[in-house]
């Protein structure tokens, strides 16, 4: 008797959680579905983003993670947006994690029909175009483009200089580098632990000198994988999935194997990001969770370096304010 009235009481609970969660939150869903299934495409989502950004800043973590999985999954706006193939290969995880670097190419670049065998409808053309505008989106091509500049001005600086990439990805801002392109480095080293994508670099970028390296963070927290007198190591998307004493550990041993005046950049999406519906549209329907970080967090990542190796220490954010970069040069 005891543990009916028991599972009565959490029944009735949960029930209450989720009347509440369908409150004017999903009312903010009907009515962006509404637009979107009329073909105001940039309305629709526009109202979403705003629903969703109003809403995970109104729960407890928790709480917005329950109306991620268990509302907005089960709304029928979930069918429109997955239209778009971003927000699909996001969801789905081909390569069993998101932001794989064909999803980044995706922001890089666009849609490219030729690389969907279906034709995209008008709703998926719409919604892509939309997220295409977010200032998250543009952070992302910045951080390529800036990582270019970085790679040509520390060729400048040191000719036959040594660089590596961590979580390489497809290594997109190398093909921006007039650097790589001249074959001014001594050494570039892509390091990846998916093997689809260090394939791509040796096909499209190998003929430049660039080296693939297959590895993980966890390969060179253990010694395993080792590179010394390096000029310039930078990690671009890797630090948004790693906890934080992973982040400060990783931080030490990469900056023990820059050359003296070598230096280390590392980035991560600041929290709070100026774009903070995007953040919340990542999680609703890409279930694309980042670890956004405050200013003092970043900072923290060189606490385990002796002061006396580390010459400068800078933290800066992007132009959009969504991006968080720590430069550090070895003494």
């Amino acid at each position: 008797m005891a543990e009916h009235i028991l599972e009565v009481g959490v029944r009735e609970a949960e029930e209450a959680f989720y009347s509440r969660l369908r409150g004017s939150h999903v009312v903010g869903l009907d009515q962006a579905h509404e637009q979107m299934s009329r073909g105001n495409v940039a309305q629709g989502m526009q109202l979403l983003f705003s629903t969703l950004g109003h809403t995970r800043a109104s729960l407890l973590s928790a709480d917005w993670k329950a109306f991620c999985r268990d509302i907005c999954l089960r709304h029928p706006i979930r069918d429109l947006v997955h239209q778009d193939p971003l927000t699909r290969r996001s969801f789905e995880k081909p390569r069993k994690y998101a932001g794989d670097a064909v999803l980044l190419d995706l922001l890089y670049e666009g849609i490219q029909p030729a690389r969907h065998s279906q034709r995209l409808s008008e709703i998926g053309q719409g919604v892509h175009d939309y997220l295409s505008l977010q200032t998250s989106v543009s952070s992302i091509r910045g951080r390529r483009d800036l990582l270019a500049r970085w790679i040509d001005s520390i060729a400048d600086r040191a000719p036959g200089a040594h660089v590596l990439s961590v979580a390489c990805g497809h290594l997109r801002e190398a093909r921006l580098s007039r650097a790589v392109r001249e074959q001014r480095l001594g050494r570039f080293l892509a390091l990846d632990q998916d093997q689809e994508s260090l394939t791509v670099v040796d096909q499209q970028l190998g003929f430049f000198g660039i080296e693939t390296v297959s590895g993980s963070v966890k390969s060179m927290l253990k010694g395993e994988l080792r590179f010394d007198a390096m000029d310039f190591i930078y990690a671009a998307g890797l630090y948004d999935y790693l906890r934080q004493p992973v982040a400060i550990q990783l931080t030490r041993v990469l900056f023990s194997m820059l050359r003296p005046g070598g230096r280390l950049l590392l980035a991560n999406y600041a929290d709070p990001p100026a774009d903070s519906s995007f953040k919340a549209y990542m999680e609703a329907f890409m279930d694309w969770w980042l670890l956004y970080r405050e200013e003092s967090e970043v900072d923290r990542w060189s606490e385990e370096i002796p002061k006396a190796e580390l010459a400068g220490r800078r933290l800066f954010r992007d132009d959009t304010g969504n991006l968080l970069y720590l430069e550090l040069t070895r003494r």
